[in-house]
């Protein structure tokens, strides 16, 4: 017996000591360590730092570990190189610094691995909600035949555009229906800021023909007083998320599929800009786990924070090595593209609403004031607030006068930096007052390319179009600003909105406010060491610089050429701290 009981012990013993060399195995394979010495030598190398950082002649840089050591001749620089350095040669190749985020959903770009893809060009190729119907049966049943759990679970699709589909609408709860009548069904707008149900879903979420329509939102009805399944905002967001709640696995394949897309767009920083409890709790453990490779941005959503500035809350708990906690979001208003964008003067084209429909406001001004007053007073945490139409930028800046003004000795007072996350209809009295009280816009500058057209003829008319993410003004009086994507409103793809800074020319092959145009290095600019310094994380990484971390991308060719044909050029490679995490080779 006694020798019974021993060799169970041993077993045991086994068994433990070969998960801790599994595990342990794992940890390595997610947690790589960088070379201890490299240098990056022939490549054309733009460090994006700033003038008193530069250095005087930049051939080649030296990396040790996870940062950057120097910058200099290839001559100088080999002359550092020890017997276990790595040399990188890079002839016709450029190096950046990583891309950062500067506002967008990660993990966001993944969500084909879940759910339905329905974008139309130039994102995808739905054109009728015929097609759209197709695609959801098709999927509808393969989850039936393969996987009668699947069939059982919500079925999401995402990016369809009514103003692109043909028939110039948005699909109904009927047609939903059609495909199944017991199963949720929910379509989430491209904007992000509306969607459709099938009458399953809405019995879900207990919403009928008498449910209260929230204060910023709309709950749609026909002319009879059904329900069109249509919903906006503060009545779409409660539907979204439990329409998000997808199981762990497949949470998880999201997150991979998204950590490949970004790494190939040479994004080295990510971002999640409204971010919830459970956003906060599994992309934080993620990150430590090492199964996100980029550095990781988390803007806990407004009510998170201003429990956390009840004292009720701590967010800091979710930061580690490789993620941040940042700024507070809130939500001002919706989408111009969406209808809901809060605007000063109408809609160019107002369709069945009324001539004189400007949108409207996500939050009053006075909850506005209320929420930005009770953090920025906490003195802890940066401040984000989306604002897109005219009407809510005014109403951005009032709250945001009044808060500043209602603490001037908070922690953040000197240097708030409140981040005005779209700023697309920003006029010039607006952009002064932006400069005056410490605001930094975060432009969505590929609208002109992927909504400029449809801007310029139906929401907004030409004369107010050609304004949309006025970069050009802002650099003239001095405005420091970002550039972002929203990804996954459209695909994560920084060279392509540099571009698109560059030439503001539309899908439809139109230059659209060419006078807000900005050069390249500019453009940049605004996608590392600008957004970077938005964040507040600019002494670590943006800009190529000694004693920053070794966050870099380098791309197929120099986009600084005056020639450079910004929109073909592609990353190649992307490094994280001096472990590369993505080569097109």
């Amino acid at each position: 017996m006694k020798t019974l009981f021993r060799f169970i012990a041993k077993l045991l013993m086994a068994v433990v000591l070969l998960g801790l060399i599994a595990f342990a195995a794992l940890w390595i394979y997610f947690h790589p360590k960088p070379p201890a010495s490299q240098v990056f030598i022939n490549g054309n190398i733009v460090t994006l730092a700033e003038p008193s950082e530069a250095a005087a002649q930049v051939e080649a840089m030296l990396v040790e570990g996870n940062k950057i050591v120097a910058l200099g001749t290839t001559e100088r620089i080999l002359a550092r190189k020890r017997w276990n350095t790595k040399v990188h040669d890079l002839p016709g190749k450029t190096v950046l610094p990583g891309f950062v985020e500067a506002h967008g959903h990660f993990p966001g770009s993944g969500l084909d691995a879940a759910a339905v893809d329905l974008n139309s060009p130039p994102i995808g190729d739905l054109r009728s909600i015929e097609k759209l119907l197709e695609r959801l049966k098709a999927r509808n049943s393969s989850d039936s035949a393969n996987d009668g759990q699947a069939a059982k679970n919500w079925l999401v699709g995402f990016g369809y555009d009514d103003t692109v589909l043909t028939e110039n609408r948005h699909p109904t709860r009927t047609e939903l229906d059609s495909i199944s009548s017991s199963r949720p069904i929910y379509l989430i707008h491209i904007s992000g800021h509306m969607g459709v149900a099938n009458s399953a879903a809405l019995a879900a979420m207990n919403i009928d023909a008498n449910t209260p329509v929230p204060e910023g939102g709309e709950i749609v009805k026909n002319a009879d007083g059904t329900l069109t399944g249509l919903l906006t905002e503060n009545a779409h967001k409660p539907v979204m998320k439990r329409a998000y709640n997808f199981a762990p696995l497949t949470q998880l394949a999201i997150v991979r599929d998204a950590v490949l897309d970004y790494g190939a767009a040479g994004v080295t920083t990510v971002q999640n800009g409204l971010a919830l409890k459970a956003h906060l709790n599994g992309m934080s453990l993620l990150s430590k786990l090492g199964l996100i490779s980029q550095r990781l941005v988390l803007w806990p959503e407004g009510s998170l924070a201003l429990q956390e500035a009840n004292g009720e809350l701590n967010l800091q708990r979710f930061s580690n090595k490789k993620t941040t906690v940042g700024a507070a979001k809130f939500i001002a208003d919706g989408s111009i593209q969406g209808y809901t964008g809060y605007l000063k003067k109408a809609y160019y084209q107002t369709g069945d609403r009324a001539d004189d429909y400007r949108g409207f406001a996500s939050m009053t001004d006075a909850e506005l004031v209320i929420s930005m007053t009770a953090v920025h007073c906490q003195g802890n945490r940066q401040l984000a607030v989306h604002g897109n139409g005219d009407a809510a930028i005014d109403a951005i800046l009032d709250a945001w006068e009044t808060a500043a003004s209602s603490c001037p000795d908070a922690e953040r007072a000197n240097d708030p930096r409140l981040i005005l996350i779209h700023a697309q209809m920003a006029s010039e009295d607006q952009l002064q007052r932006m400069q005056q009280l410490g605001v930094t816009p975060s432009f969505f500058n590929s609208h002109v390319y992927y909504w400029g057209d449809r801007h310029r003829d139906i929401f907004m008319g030409p004369e107010r179009a050609a304004r949309i993410s006025p970069m050009a003004s802002a650099e003239k009086i001095g405005l420091r600003y970002s550039i972002h994507l929203d990804t996954p409103v459209v695909p994560i793809n920084p060279m392509l909105a540099v571009w698109n800074a560059v030439t503001r020319q539309t899908s439809g092959g139109k230059t659209l406010g060419a006078e807000q145009a900005i050069s390249a290095e500019k453009a940049l600019r605004a996608t590392t060491i600008d957004a970077a310094w938005q964040m507040q994380l600019d002494d670590k990484i943006g800009s190529l610089v000694p004693g920053k971390l070794a966050d870099l991308v380098v791309l197929s060719a120099n986009p600084l050429k005056p020639d450079a044909d910004l929109k073909v050029i592609k990353p190649v490679q992307t490094w994280v701290g001096g472990v590369r995490i993505f080569s097109a080779e």
